[in-house]
């Protein structure tokens, strides 16, 4: 299939102009976690210094800046998560949905059209369909089948539907889409989660559960950070 380096050759696009709005989104996402934790710890830090407190109250403390923080930085891994699969559902749409039009008729033959490509069973019925479909000047027939083929990793067929480059508005999507991630890959998770990172504990919680710093939270008297 056409590679997101092809693309921008035939395109002419820089690496700059290539670069994801939703991709610098993202980012920003990540920088207000980093934020979160930078400010916990910082507060941490400053409870630990103290020498006015006991380790009953430097406790308390410390765990009433390091349980929020680290809640809302979980909070923000999974809205993380959340807009990447929601991200690429939109991409999908744009390269294969529906593009709004409010024709019954037209509705109904993209219904149609998705249920018989639906039923391909593989890669060389599909590009028998689509030349089909694209010599009879059925577009929409012709997009249901690269939506199917794009599904079952028929790549080829993908580039054949725009092989005459009649479909580039919709194979950006596709090129942006397959840049995507898999959000149930493990690997893939780790490696996001390591980007939230909880704050870090301090001395004055170091060894404790989460439902002993649950329970430090809540006891105690109220410190200043």
């Amino acid at each position: 299939m056409t590679t997101p380096a092809e693309f921008r050759r035939r395109f002419l696009q820089t690496e700059e102009q290539q670069t994801s709005e939703f991709q610098k989104g993202l980012d920003a996402h990540i920088a207000k976690a980093n934020q979160v934790r930078e400010n916990a710890n910082a507060q941490i830090q400053r409870i630990a210094a103290r020498k006015d407190l006991t380790p009953e109250a430097k406790r308390a403390a410390a765990a009433r800046v390091y349980k929020p923080a680290r809640e809302q930085i979980q909070q923000l891994l999974d809205e993380h998560i959340a807009k990447v699969e929601a991200h690429k559902q939109q991409l999908a749409r744009k390269a294969f949905g529906s593009d709004g039009s409010a024709d019954p008729a037209t509705a109904m033959m993209r219904r149609q059209a998705r249920q018989q490509a639906m039923g391909i069973q593989d890669r060389r019925a599909a590009e028998e369909m689509l030349r089909e479909a694209q010599f009879d000047g059925d577009t929409h027939l012709a997009r249901a089948v690269a939506r199917t083929a794009f599904e079952n990793g028929w790549h080829s067929v993908v580039d054949q539907w725009n092989a005459d480059g009649s479909n580039n508005a919709y194979m950006k999507h596709v090129v942006e889409l397959m840049q995507q991630p898999d959000t149930s890959d493990v690997t893939w998770r780790f490696r996001t989660a390591a980007s939230y990172a909880s704050p870090e504990a301090g001395p004055d919680l170091l060894g404790l559960r989460d439902h002993e710093i649950s329970r430090a939270a809540e006891s105690g008297p109220e410190v200043a950070a």
